[in-house]
């Protein structure tokens, strides 16, 4: 499985730079996917945290309200250096927010709160909206981070899985491949072990998606494909007859649909023909079988389902600036859950 993920974008060069070298350089806004009914006995907090990362957020969550940690939930992740906005949900049964004193927490501030009758799950939010300033570059790098922006909105972004997936050692998606396997027999929280299963599924989907990226088809349908449905989810078989339409070219073209990848599982639909074998050559990088997906102890916690290969990124901004820090090139886009704004970065920074 390669460390070293082809660009989309590597005939433009890069403009080079560091992130995060402050808080305040790193903004990221969950979009939520609906409002808080006003009623039911879960408090949905819009939170801004600077500085800390999402576990401790629901920590001190948690404690001010007097409840288990399991009763907080939030829609994903967020970076901890970096100021985020973010929906938490609280289960706080029988009780109302006027019952409840101000949090009080310099690195947590309350934006809004209201009641909703359903708990928060993971991945309802529709998306996410970063501004990030890029430090160590000058003002005038901006029209060719531009550039690189401009032929993502237009292709779409390749929907790599970022390096925050695989863990500060990168090895999460090996000891996920030995649980899968069991060959690794110590004691693990089941939370655990499934983000460790994660990891490598998410492994062996950057390999198929870098292959298509070095081929040039991320964003084209073949027969034999899996295409995804970006406006639900769904997905659908692929045949000569739909790879050759009209009507696909456009539907690529405005976004619609996109070719998918593998995230192995034993439920997970299969492509077809040439495409199904590159997949299972992906498999084989990491000497898997589609078998040792269903025949693991682990099957329940990775059935398997389709990812679109390709995002759109939208809404885009792009200025350069020179602040109190030095010079800079602030980038700001909107990316759907699950992406990486990572991703959008190393096209335009490629730093690698």
């Amino acid at each position: 499985m390669s460390d070293s993920l082809p660009y989309l974008t590597s005939d433009m060069p890069g403009i080079g730079g560091e992130i995060r070298q402050r808080l305040e350089d790193f903004l990221v806004e969950e979009q939520p996917l609906y409002r808080p009914s006003g009623e039911g006995e879960h408090l949905y907090l819009m939170i801004e945290k600077r500085g800390i990362g999402t576990p401790e957020m629901v920590d001190i969550v948690a404690e001010h309200f007097g409840v288990r940690r399991s009763s907080v939930s939030t829609a994903g992740m967020k970076d901890a250096l970096a100021i985020t906005r973010q929906v938490v949900s609280v289960h706080v049964p029988g009780k109302k927010l006027e019952d409840y004193p101000m949090l009080r927490d310099e690195r947590v501030q309350v934006l809004w709160a209201d009641h909703h009758i359903n708990k928060l799950r993971t991945g309802h939010l529709l998306g996410n909206r970063f501004s990030i300033r890029i430090r160590g570059v000058s003002m005038t790098d901006a029209p060719r981070a531009m550039k690189v922006l401009r032929e993502l909105e237009k292709r779409g972004l390749p929907n790599y899985f970022g390096p925050q997936r695989f863990g500060a050692k990168n090895d999460n998606h090996f000891v996920g491949r030995s649980l899968l396997l069991g060959e690794l027999r110590r004691r693990m929280p089941t939370q655990k072990r499934k983000l460790m299963l994660n990891a490598l599924q998410s492994a062996i989907f950057n390999e198929v998606l870098a292959k298509r990226v070095q081929a040039g088809t991320m964003d084209a349908l073949f027969a034999g494909d899996i295409a995804f449905k970006h406006d639900n989810g769904s997905v659908f078989a692929v045949d000569d007859v739909l790879a050759d339409a009209d009507e696909t070219r456009a539907r690529l073209k405005e976004h619609e649909i996109s070719p998918s990848g593998p995230m192995w599982g034993g439920k997970m639909m299969r492509a077809e023909g040439d495409i199904d074998k590159a997949e299972l050559a992906a498999l084989a990088v990491a000497d898997l079988t589609p078998e040792d997906f269903v025949d693991s102890k682990q099957a329940g916690l990775v059935p398997g389902v389709r990812r679109p290969l390709r995002v759109s990124v939208t809404d885009t901004d792009i200025e350069g600036g020179i602040d109190d820090h030095g010079s800079y090139v602030r980038i700001a886009f909107d990316l759907p859950a699950g992406a990486y704004a990572t991703t959008v970065l190393r096209e335009i920074m490629k730093n690698d």
